[in-house]
């Protein structure tokens, strides 16, 4: 038999059977179709909403690979995704029966915060800790996710402002970042931006770089872990802070501009990270020299006896501290030992917000603490109300009488101090 038809017939042979194998696992591997249904149902249960995944693609060359499309959940305001891909090696799967994600990517994500109280994801007793079961006998790696980035990730919040990020991470062991940075996407002019890289292997410490405001400052996060208990806590020191630029890169106004200084201590507990994550609380202790209000006149407030405030205030300086909360109902931010002084006037007071809601008071003295009128705000924070407290406004009008000017502030003042003393707090009648 002439060598060429030998080999014509080999080749012919080989062919057939290829195209037969290939039929054969073309009727027994699922569809794309197939596949995305698949995904859908698995994360229907495992989120507790129903779950839509518009399109799946996969490819075992050069290295296992799975692209979902399209993705969303079935809500008011939906969680989506359009695209999530994730990368495995071989070598891992067939020496070692262990999968590993060597990448994991996010694109063009919207989580809307309401939506988040919807999710059923189960967390309760051993099945939070146990590792999800894997088909065909497979186990988790030690290192699940090697590598995990995100990009146009847009955090919408409660009241509908959404907020776009991009980040990415690097896992050891027990899901511990070796590294990792996020950023605020598009901030301008001053970009926001943490990034942190663990110290040594052997400890849940790192080292945190903070860049916001125009200026770049070096804090440390700590991991404690006490049986089934997650502690977080850190520590940044912090000077030069632009802050008109610092809130404008997280699409809010500032009421104050000027450079700020201080402290900022954080602590999140919880019996998983992610419920660590949510319990975060923060305390801000800060200094703003040369301050400016840019809505509040402290003289004009004084004068009218808070019946007109519209307009700015030059400041020597502005103190106080902020802590922040998380709550079921927003995030509570709540301004405490707040001092201003501007030339011969003193303002000190107190204030929390909420949902967009500000309520608090402000004493505006003439000299400091000797002669000054209290006053109360609370409203949207776009246009607080401001009034005196009904004690202080009967003591004005007497004020009034006695002598115009000083008597108004003077009677004011006496009016609020008596009210303290002998009446109590308005909230406690």
């Amino acid at each position: 038999m002439p060598l060429r038809r030998t080999l014509w017939i080999v080749l012919g042979s080989a062919a057939v059977l290829a195209a037969g194998a290939a039929i054969a696992v073309a009727w027994w591997l699922p569809t794309d179709e197939e596949l995305a249904q698949r995904a859908s149902a698995a994360a229907t249960e495992a989120l507790g909403v129903p779950v839509v995944v518009g399109r799946l693609q996969w490819a075992l060359w050069p290295q296992p690979a799975v692209v979902l499309e399209d993705v969303r959940t079935e809500q008011a305001e939906p969680i989506t995704a359009r695209r999530i891909a994730v990368q495995a090696r071989w070598a891992q799967l067939l020496g070692q029966r262990r999968v590993a994600l060597t990448q994991l990517t996010l694109e063009s994500a919207t989580v809307p915060q309401m939506s988040l109280s919807g999710l059923q994801v189960q967390s309760d007793g051993d099945t939070a800790n146990a590792a999800p079961s894997l088909p065909l006998g497979l186990q988790l790696a030690e290192v699940p996710v090697e590598h995990a980035a995100w990009t146009d990730v847009r955090w919408v919040t409660r009241r509908g402002r959404a907020l776009a990020y991009n980040g990415d991470v690097d896992f050891a062991p027990q899901w511990r970042p070796r590294r990792g940075a996020i950023e605020r996407a598009g901030a301008a002019p001053m970009p926001a931006r943490l990034e942190i890289e663990r110290k040594a292997p052997d400890q849940d410490l790192w080292t945190a770089r903070v860049t916001a405001g125009g200026s770049t400052e070096a804090g440390e996060l700590r991991l404690q872990q006490e049986g089934e208990m997650y502690r977080i806590t850190g520590t940044v020191d912090f000077k030069g802070v632009d802050v008109v630029g610092l809130l404008s890169a997280f699409e809010r106004k500032s009421v104050v501009a000027g450079k700020a200084r201080g402290r900022t201590q954080l602590v999140a507990e919880g019996t998983d990270l992610a419920k660590a994550a949510r319990s975060l609380q923060t305390r801000t202790r800060f200094t703003v020299e040369r301050a400016r209000l840019l809505t509040f006149d402290l003289e004009r407030a004084v004068k009218s006896a808070g019946q007109e405030h519209r307009g700015t205030t030059q400041l020597d300086s502005l103190t106080g501290t902020v802590q922040t909360q998380g709550d079921p109902q927003g995030t509570i931010v709540r301004y405490g030992n707040l001092k201003a002084t501007s030339g011969a006037l003193t303002a000190t007071g107190e204030a929390v917000v909420q949902d967009g809601q500000v309520s608090g008071n402000v004493a505006v003295d003439l000299v400091d603490g000797v002669l000054g009128v209290p006053l109360q705000f609370s409203g949207p924070m776009s246009d607080p109300r401001l009034s005196l407290p009904p004690a202080a406004a009967a003591g004005a009008a007497v004020g009034t009488v006695i002598a115009p000017g000083v008597g108004t502030v003077l009677g004011a003042r006496i009016g609020e101090t008596l009210r303290r003393v002998f009446g109590g707090d308005e909230a406690d009648e």
